[in-house]
């Protein structure tokens, strides 16, 4: 992908007319594709050779998700611009762009507002979360995420619809696949499955082409994750069944 990317600025469009790369860390509704070591380095080499700005979209994966404060902590790469959301307001509306100061300071006052931006009790919210999150919510989610990774891993040992578990901390993708030896994406089985888990008590999301994702409150417990488990294998086995 790196050498694509130096390829479109030979063909395509100078690397002097790009102003910026705008990236998620980790993939949220594109599946949570984690990348491969060296790829966001690799991104920020690039931007510093030719004066481009590197802007991560932590929206997703940001604050405390992943079991750092920031995914790009992963790979020890800092971007020039982050924004920020979700997470951050622990359910309340806000959306914060953080930025190097070198940057921040050519903003005239005026030149960029947002609804959701800073209201008083949103702001107190953030302040909030943050002070958690950095007080133990982000090392509970690397701790448990861990364990549910794990647990995750023995369950696909069993069900071969199971193609991938991949994520960090508590943001982790389970990826279900076709029976037909080509790794195709179940995106009926998918569906099912989350149909299943709803009317057995545990609620999920996908995302990507058939990918079930799992995002649960970073204060969350082994014994949560546990329980859990339990609920999906429920699940899936009777998703299976009703393709039979």
């Amino acid at each position: 992908m790196l050498d694509y990317i130096q390829t479109l600025f030979e063909r395509s469009v100078p690397a002097a007319e790009v102003a910026a790369f705008l990236v998620e860390p980790i993939q949220g509704e594109g599946g949570y594709l984690v990348p491969p070591d060296g790829f966001l380095a690799g991104l920020r080499s690039i931007c510093d050779k030719h004066g481009i700005l590197l802007i991560f979209d932590e929206v997703q994966s940001g604050v405390g998700r992943t079991g750092k404060m920031f995914a790009c902590e992963h790979w020890g790469v800092a971007p020039d611009i982050m924004t920020l959301a979700k997470g951050l307001g622990s359910g309340l509306p806000i959306g914060a762009v953080v930025a190097k100061k070198s940057l921040m300071s050519q903003w005239r006052r005026g030149a960029h507002g947002n609804t959701y931006g800073g209201n008083p009790i949103a702001c107190a919210a953030a302040n909030a979360t943050i002070d958690l999150v950095a007080g133990g919510f982000k090392d509970n989610a690397a701790t448990v995420g861990a364990h549910f990774t794990a647990r995750l891993a023995e369950l696909a040992r069993d069900y071969r619809c199971i193609g991938e578990v991949r994520g960090k901390g508590l943001m982790i993708g389970m990826e279900l696949i076709e029976n037909d030896g080509a790794k195709t994406p179940a995106r009926l089985l998918c569906d099912s499955v989350i149909t299943r888990s709803f009317h057995n008590g545990l609620l999920l999301l996908p995302c990507g082409v058939s990918t079930i994702r799992f995002m649960p409150p970073l204060n969350v417990t082994t014994a949560h994750i546990d329980e859990a488990i339990v609920m999906l294998k429920t699940s899936l086995d009777e998703a299976l069944r009703d393709q039979d």
